[in-house]
């Protein structure tokens, strides 16, 4: 008899021991098999890869799109007869940039068929813009452009200054928008158009300005509801010019460094146009859409919960129509935002005017409870600090009612907090998006000081009090909107020494809200793709993760602050591919 297999002891560990046998047979087998070969090897670079645990590396592997390996020991396996090896003598190497707030068809759409003025423009300056584009139009055609500071508001509410647009435009129809998106200014054939005088009443929520004296319409118009019927009366947009605008942003976008965007407002025509665009292999960016819940210029597009209920229909591999976007106020030049304090006092609002909100917090609570509880987050515009805390108010509400782990919702520009609210951001899970770049000294920042005071603007965007917090705050430029470019090298190093880093406006705005300049590139990396909802697929260098990633003219880190605003990309990747920088 077999003394061995008759003793219980070794009968117990047999099993244990083919286990092992197997398990190691297995390991060898690995071992021995080649590692499949890179598409991609970047080599001698300073790779930032804004990644907490590694911090720095030199070099990286791709395959099929994704990151496989870090680092030159790691990577050199990888390396085979196909392999593309890109030596880049030290340059700098970091994630693409997300911004996660563009309307990139408008801005595409201005960039190319607008009639665009400066910002800081002057209404004589605007005038004669208008005047220009006038003369060169056709029978019929509308002017539309963008867009005017917010701090010409006072100038145009006149029947004087609509003389003057009059006589600028000839007999072509004008509307021009202003620098926050939130304000139009229409001449005088807008308005025979329209069938408005100065008895009319303008919808809820919106507003039309008069004239102190005579009482008759300027054409100024406050807010979406006031101007969305007039919007509807501009010729639409060919479907041709709306894909070469696509086109066209999606080339500005890449060529700053941008490989991933939210869309701040993406009507259902647009979304099925990105879609289009994705599937002619023309969209080279991660695109997450944000739907609307006002009622879109386009005929037949759905909106609200009936966009949402239909938004897979929409998806497509970059297309992630994923949001929903509610505007809780307006903005502090136009006296729109909803304010803890008041404004100061004016002819208009008196002394105790705290700005309007668009619902009330119950109707507020009722729409968020149900997109939470459908899975879908919300971007929430809210600039004054009473829409700000109204937009806590309601997730609180709504995390009591569906429970703590529902989607992250977004609080959009959030320029004023209440210091009693800044810690509630973590605490209820909500970003904040700090868009557009506003933490700098701007015409509109000098344009909502004349509305609330030079004090309450000069705490816009406390952005270093909300990360401290442990707030995830996420970097946009509201692009054309709050910024005539979606540059984020800009926003960046403003957010470092809250300066205007193109010196068009002197001083600091809130110098104790700096951040470091670590701080400012995953704000605008991997924070921004955590918003999105892609923090496991972009933003950051990272095995497994899409190979998203810029090369830089310049070492950020070596080179002055004030020069960051300069940086110039050199090239870009997005999923391993190198994109064409060409116009």
């Amino acid at each position: 008899m077999n003394r061995t297999h008759a003793n219980p002891l070794h009968r117990r560990r047999w099993p244990a021991l083919c286990a092992w046998l197997a398990g190691a047979t297995t390991l060898l087998a690995h071992a021995a098999a080649p590692t499949p070969p890179a598409d991609l090897v970047v080599r001698h670079a300073a790779v930032y890869t804004v990644e907490a645990r590694t911090g720095w590396t030199d070099a990286f592997a791709v395959r099929d799109g994704r990151y496989v390996a870090l680092g030159e020991r790691e990577v050199r396996r990888h390396i085979g007869p196909q392999t593309r090896v890109l030596d880049l003598a030290g340059a700098m190497v970091m994630p693409g940039i997300n911004d996660v707030h563009i309307h990139p068809l408008d801005g595409g759409w201005e960039d190319r068929f607008g009639c665009n003025f400066s910002p800081a423009a002057t209404l004589e300056q605007v005038l004669a813009r208008v005047s220009d584009c006038a003369s060169k139009a056709g029978p019929g055609d509308w002017i539309v452009g963008a867009a005017f500071n917010g701090g010409l508001l006072a100038q145009m509410s006149s029947s004087q200054a609509l003389a003057l647009l009059d006589k600028a435009s000839g007999d072509h129809p004008v509307i021009l928008r202003d620098d926050s998106f939130h304000n139009r200014w229409v001449n005088s054939e807008v308005l025979r158009r329209a069938r408005l005088d100065a008895a009319s009443t303008p919808p809820p929520g919106g507003f039309y300005v008069k004239d102190a004296g005579d009482g008759q319409l300027t054409g100024l118009m406050k807010e979406f509801p006031a101007f969305h019927a007039i919007e509807q009366l501009i010729p639409p947009r060919t479907p041709e010019r709306q894909m070469e605008a696509a086109r066209g942003a999606v080339r500005t976008l890449n060529g700053l460094g941008i490989t991933g965007i939210q869309d701040a407002f993406a009507y259902e025509s647009s979304l099925r146009l990105w879609g289009q665009l994705d599937a002619q292999k023309g969209l080279s960016l991660h695109y997450v859409g944000s739907l609307p819940f006002l009622p879109s210029p386009q005929a037949g597009d759905r909106s609200g919960l009936d966009l949402v209920q239909v938004r897979e229909s929409l998806r497509s591999p970059h297309v992630a129509p994923d949001f929903a976007k509610l505007f809780l106020d307006g903005v502090p030049p136009a006296r729109t935002s909803n304010m803890i304090e008041p404004y100061l006092p004016d002819a208009e609002h008196g002394a105790h005017y705290h700005g309007p909100s668009t619902y009330t917090t119950e109707q507020l609570v009722d729409m968020l409870t149900e997109l939470d509880r459908r899975g879908v987050p919300v971007k929430m515009h809210a600039v004054g600090d009473g829409a700000v805390r109204q937009a806590l108010d309601a997730v609180a509400e709504v995390r009591r009612r569906n429970g703590p782990k529902g989607p992250r919702h977004q609080v959009a520009h959030a320029s004023l907090v209440a210091e009693a609210d800044v810690a509630r951001f973590k605490a209820l899970n909500v970003v904040v998006d700090v868009s557009p770049m506003l933490w700098f000294p701007t015409g509109l920042n000098l344009a909502s000081a004349a509305a609330i005071g030079p004090e309450r603007a000069d705490r816009f965007n406390p952005i270093r009090k909300l990360v401290q917090a442990g707030a995830l705050v996420a970097g946009g430029s509201d692009w054309p909107a709050g910024q005539p470019t979606p540059n984020p090298w800009i926003g960046i190093e403003g957010m470092v020494t809250r300066r205007n880093p193109l010196g068009e406006m002197p001083g600091q705005l809130g110098a104790d809200q700096a951040v470091d300049l670590a701080t400012a590139l995953r704000v605008y990396t991997l924070n921004s793709a955590q918003a999105m909802g892609l923090g496991p697929v972009t933003g950051s260098i990272a095995v497994g993760k899409s190979a998203d990633f810029i090369v830089l003219d310049r070492h950020l880190f070596k080179v002055p602050i004030t020069q960051v605003h300069q940086t110039q990309v050199k090239q870009v990747f997005f999923e391993g591919r190198e994109l064409s920088l060409q116009p």
